[in-house]
């Protein structure tokens, strides 16, 4: 607990047991910011906030309340500086490392958890949960707001963390919400279009990725995906030292002589012009890229070499990424998180190098999300799949027909390997049904995802339930 005059030069004592944003939480002797978020405004539910506990309020704009009010410029970094005070500045007693970019996020920054977590203690945020080696805990968001991330970064350093590898969004960055934090390294995974429902532009798009390459220290590391089109704009925005990795263009970190297997991968990484051999059980051509990015964030922090590369060796598999489900069939079955067209692309292009059979894949796209992408998407499934199938993903306030509507907008008459099954237990009961023995069924969009976004309620729905209850029907 805190007193009010620690987190400002004011006069007031009044005790602080909590900091919040949300004017309906009901606690006792809490400190109410207001924020202006994307949809809507603090300020307007200040007296709310009062009337459930509140007993002081910061503010931008002028309020009316009868507690003091703390007149500040900017509410959001003054809520991310008075959390880092409530919590003993833990945020700077941890080093942070962050992950941006459309896809690969929660596998480079679970790839550079895992391999810190063999040779220190580290913690992860992002779309799996938070965890480390003490607990795991299911979240809201890829990348929680203030007031959960700093109470995380705090349970994180009680359980003897050193290091915190965490997914940064797009939309948190946009927001400004992650201002006040220092990182000690950060990784730019790619860009492709996505999120545009709340970025307009590409331009806005990647203007928002790269704020957190601003927050990087002095002392610190960005790490620069270099075949990216858009990367001279991190780079240009980058503090601390640049490393870039990339194939096909030159950079500091290069992979060669690679051999993508069923579930193995094997290439040479060039790393400043010393190279190492990689073993790696997690395969796919994307995951060249995640390990050369975790390889050298995990060099640059001081990790010896030769253990990383060992810790490499040993990787277990990011849940909903290239995930197999087993039920002793005769045929594979590919869980993934893949939605976006990018993301459709390097994991089909994967399972086209590893399938024996035919590729069946089950897919669809969220509603009241950029509704842009989605053409690219169905035409990149249908081109690099046998047979597809069009399914709900989220619809939210959108109707599904018309989202598949848009999915098929870019795929020509002439093709005709695709069918719509609104219902998505059914339509991955139908693509289980049609498989034989080597093909692989692509189940893609939601992961591991506990719940279907319907209208404004989160209805329980699992991929991996709907999969189970094909084999136990028989």
């Amino acid at each position: 607990m805190k007193r009010l005059n620690d987190f400002f030069d004011c006069n007031h004592e009044i005790l602080i047991e909590s900091i919040q944003e949300d004017s309906r939480a009901k606690e006792n002797n809490y400190l109410f910011f207001c924020i202006e978020g994307l949809t809507t405004d603090g300020h307007l539910y200040a007296s709310k906030a009062v009337e459930n506990g509140a007993v002081a309020v910061v503010a931008s704009k002028d309020v009316d309340v009868n507690v003091p009010i703390i007149k500040v410029k900017d509410t959001n970094r003054a809520m991310s500086k008075a959390l880092s005070i409530f919590y003993n500045e833990v945020d700077k007693k941890l080093k942070l490392i962050g992950v941006t970019g459309t896809d690969g996020k929660t596998t480079v920054s679970s790839i550079v958890y895992q391999i810190i977590n063999t040779l220190d203690n580290c913690a992860y945020i992002g779309t799996n949960g938070i965890e480390c080696k003490k607990f795991h805990k299911s979240v809201q968001y890829t990348t929680p707001f203030p007031k959960e991330l700093y109470s995380y970064l705090n349970d994180f350093y009680n359980a003897e963390c050193n290091y915190v590898s965490m997914e940064v969004s797009s939309e948190r960055l946009l927001s400004d919400r992650l201002n006040e934090l220092l990182f000690d390294g950060a990784i730019f995974t790619n860009i492709t279009r996505d999120h545009l429902d709340k970025h307009k532009t590409m331009d806005n798009y990647i203007e928002s990725k790269s704020k957190l390459f601003k927050l990087v220290k002095e002392d610190g590391y960005s790490i620069i995906n270099n075949d990216e089109q858009y990367s001279d704009v991190i780079k240009k925005a980058s503090n601390g030292k640049v490393i870039t990795y990339g194939i096909n263009n030159k950079a500091d970190v290069m992979a060669e002589d690679i051999i993508v297997g069923e579930n193995k991968l094997k290439f040479t990484l060039n790393f400043f012009d010393k190279k190492y051999d990689i073993i790696s059980p997690l395969s796919g051509m994307f995951n060249v890229y995640n390990i050369m990015a975790s390889f050298a964030l995990c060099v640059s922090l001081g990790f010896d070499a030769e253990k990383i590369i060992e810790a490499i060796k040993g990787l277990k598999p990011i849940g909903s990424r290239l995930e197999y489900l087993n039920f002793n069939q005769s045929f594979k079955i590919l869980l993934d998180y893949a939605h976006t067209a990018n993301a459709l692309k390097n994991l089909l292009e994967y399972v086209n190098v590893i399938c024996k059979g035919k590729i069946i894949t089950v897919t669809g796209s969220a509603g009241n999300r950029d509704s842009g992408k989605r053409p690219n998407m169905g035409e990149i499934v249908t081109k690099l799949s046998d047979y597809v199938i069009f399914t709900t993903d989220d619809p939210r306030n959108e109707d599904p027909n018309n989202i598949i509507d848009d999915l098929i907008t870019n795929i020509k008459d002439t093709k005709s390997n695709y069918e719509r099954i609104l219902d998505r237990t059914n339509a991955i009961h139908k693509a289980l049904s049609m498989a034989k023995e080597n093909d692989i069924v692509v189940i893609a969009g939601k992961g591991r995802d506990t719940y279907m976004a319907i209208n404004n309620e989160y209805v329980p729905y699992s991929d991996v339930e709907a999969v189970t209850k094909f084999f136990i029907r028989g």
